[in-house]
């Protein structure tokens, strides 16, 4: 019986861009983060903050610290919130306390400055609140709106747009302050909160039947036991310990990047002017919005681990550069424009890491959980912020400006040591040698953004033992389509001796142990290695049909697999390739675009060849058996593969 092929629609209409839900949670989450930081400007704009004997740094680290504050001390309990009631109901009514907060910011700033040095701030504490609640409903929330496959896109541009947001804000709040009361600014504040409620409003029920939410019947997941209950989650899966801990170290490092900008534009480019500064606070929006195009272009191609190393190195070298303008003897103008390279390409690498990480944590996280674990998120996150905000607001520092390059030193510092200790976790946990998981990246990465590679189901192929995956034979790139879908182990494969010995190719048939064939005569040599091979417990892939045929040209199934496996006792594990164009020549293959699509089947069944004559006759029936599992896994609208008259494979009927 055939297998229905159950691929994602293609078309137009299943994107993000014309999924309701999406857009809605997209505008509102937009909305609500540029509400969050609108007010920024204003704030500092009380405190003199542009005066020359006023230490910039510190004020804007204790604003950063103010509002994070909730965040650590709530974010459990939000989370427990979240996987107990509704998530939109939670995030509304947070928009709604926010709204009020800062009609009435400017009255609780009167009361609360004459409280020390920090008293300007406290009003914060009130709108950091309920965003700790907001934040992890909206977490929990986004898998319930899309399908799996689209969340490193959905968090690429969410993340994109809230930092976007957050830039924005603050060049608006520049504008604001500069020419207009504090008053005015919170006022507009108090009236994006307005317009994110409004847009949660119009989201209808969740569309993803199988991450669909139903409220938790007992009151313990949101109260003391839930909050505990997710830190025990936590705790017990160490993939997710991990990812907190890479989204600690970002956001200790992000707040002192976001605190030293103003002392940097302010002292080191000469630019006094709160629009100035603004300004390169929304650099770091330039950044994300590349980073987010970035993401929306390469989706999932790159494995969320690889991204996120990626994403640390990007940014060491980046706040190198952007230390080197604070530090070197440049003329102004041309420190200013090198920091805003280093500063726009950090934003890049920034959001790169927050999309591959909350894509991952939704992906591990189970639905009933994934309330609770943001919620841990958020006190890990804010907890690193608090401790780097801290360091720079807390003490009475002396002329703290003074250091801003050195800070932006050890913040590359601490993101280059992180990626390589990512790295090289990675690569010892991997079981294939360093130089075989970097190749095999490389060619998932070719696999799934060049020739657009999906996997249907899941892979069968044994994690060890001998084993011969086979499949049908499209195009050129066929070897690397099969070998990205079976990302754990090596797949070596037998290859026509023609081509075993072009240059790059005969570097790759070297890295992956491949074992050239003559295809014209009975290669002896060949077989004796492929037995070898397999004897020594590896997974060997065979093209049945021997070679590359037209759609409409008959092939014959070769016996060398059916052989293989009789003799040596392999499991077979047959594989279909679909999606693919046929090119004749080797090179328009390779460079061709095409939806490639595997699916693997259940490994065949020889038992009843095994004890069976050792002659022709068995071989041919369990090559006979073996390529009608393979045929069986193709799509239904695939046409029926013309056979050579003298082989006697039917392919079974089509069922819906």
């Amino acid at each position: 019986m055939t297998t229905v092929e159950a691929t994602p629609s293609t078309g137009i209409r299943s994107t993000l861009l014309f999924n309701r839900n999406f857009l809605l949670l997209w505008a509102a989450y937009g909305v609500s983060a540029m509400g969050d930081h609108l007010s920024e400007m204003a704030l500092l704009k009380t405190q003199d903050s542009l005066s020359a004997d006023v230490d910039v740094t510190p004020l804007t680290a204790r604003m950063t610290f103010m509002f994070f504050v909730p965040f650590f001390m709530l974010a459990p309990v939000a989370g427990a919130l979240a996987d107990r009631f509704s998530r939109r109901g939670l995030m509304v009514f947070s928009d709604v306390i926010r709204c009020v907060a800062m009609f009435f910011f400017a009255s609780l700033i009167a009361v609360t400055q004459s409280w020390g040095s920090w008293g300007a701030f406290l009003p914060l504490v009130l709108i950091g609140a309920f965003a700790a609640i907001f934040s992890p409903a909206r977490s929990a929330l986004l898998p319930t709106l899309i399908r799996p496959d689209q969340l490193v896109r959905a968090n690429g541009m969410i993340g994109g747009l809230g930092i976007i947001a957050t830039m924005a804000a603050a060049k608006v709040g520049g504008y604001l302050a500069k020419f207009y009361e504090p008053t005015v600014a919170f006022r507009w504040d108090a009236a994006s909160f307005v317009a994110s409620a409004i847009l949660l409003l119009c989201i209808h029920r969740p569309i993803n039947p199988q991450e669909r939410f139903t409220p938790a019947r007992s009151t313990r997941t949101a109260g003391w036991n839930g909050f505990v209950r997710g830190f025990r989650y936590v705790r017990a899966h160490r993939r997710v310990r991990e990812l907190l801990i890479i989204a600690a170290l970002v956001w200790f490092c992000g707040p002192i990047v976001s605190s030293v900008i103003p002392a940097v534009v302010r002292d080191v480019y000469e630019l006094r002017d709160y629009s100035n500064i603004s300004s390169y606070r929304a650099l770091l929006g330039l950044g994300f919005i590349i980073g987010a195009v970035t993401i929306m272009v390469l989706g999932d191609s790159l494995r969320g681990t690889v991204a996120i190393v990626i994403g640390m190195f990007g940014i060491a070298a980046s706040m190198a550069v952007f230390a080197a303008s604070a530090l070197l003897p440049l003329v102004p103008s041309t420190a200013a424009t090198v920091g805003g390279v280093g500063v726009v390409a950090a934003g890049a690498f920034g959001l790169t890491i927050m999309a591959s990480f909350l894509s991952l944590l939704q992906r591990i996280v189970a639905n009933r959980f994934r309330g609770r674990v943001f919620g841990v998120n958020d006190v890990c996150t804010t907890s690193a912020l608090l401790i780097a905000t801290g360091f720079l607001g807390l003490p009475n520092w002396t002329r703290l400006d003074r250091w801003v390059g050195w800070l932006l030193v050890t913040v590359a510092a601490v993101m280059l040591l992180s990626g390589c200790v990512t790295l090289t976790v990675h690569l010892r946990r991997s079981s294939l040698s360093p130089i075989i998981t970097l190749a095999a990246v490389l060619n998932e990465f070719v696999a799934k953004f060049w020739w657009r590679l999906q996997r249907i189901g899941v892979c069968t192929v044994p994690r060890t033992g001998p084993v011969i995956v086979t499949a049908n034979h499209v195009s050129t790139p066929d070897p690397s389509i099969l070998s990205a879908a079976i990302y754990y182990r090596p797949l070596s494969f037998i290859i026509a001796a023609e081509y075993a010995g072009l240059p790059i190719v005969r570097s790759i048939v070297k890295l992956i142990d491949c074992i050239p064939v003559r295809r014209e005569e009975r290669d002896a040599g060949a077989t004796k290695k492929a037995i070898h091979h397999l004897e020594l417990g590896k997974a060997l892939g065979i093209f049945i049909e021997g070679g590359i045929f037209a759609p409409d040209e008959p092939r014959r199934p070769k016996d060398g697999v059916a052989m293989l496996a009789l003799r040596t006792g392999a499991t077979v594990v047959p594989a279909y390739i679909s999606g693919m164009r046929y090119h004749p020549g080797m090179i328009r293959g390779i460079i061709a675009r095409h939806h490639a699509r595997v699916r693997f089947g259940k490994p065949v069944d020889l038992t009843e060849f095994r004890n069976a004559p050792k002659n022709r006759e068995t071989v041919r029936r369990a090559t006979s058996k073996i390529y009608a599992a393979i045929q069986s896994l193709a799509p239904l609208d695939a046409a029926p593969t013309p056979m050579l008259p003298d082989a006697p494979i039917r392919r079974p009927e089509k069922t819906p």
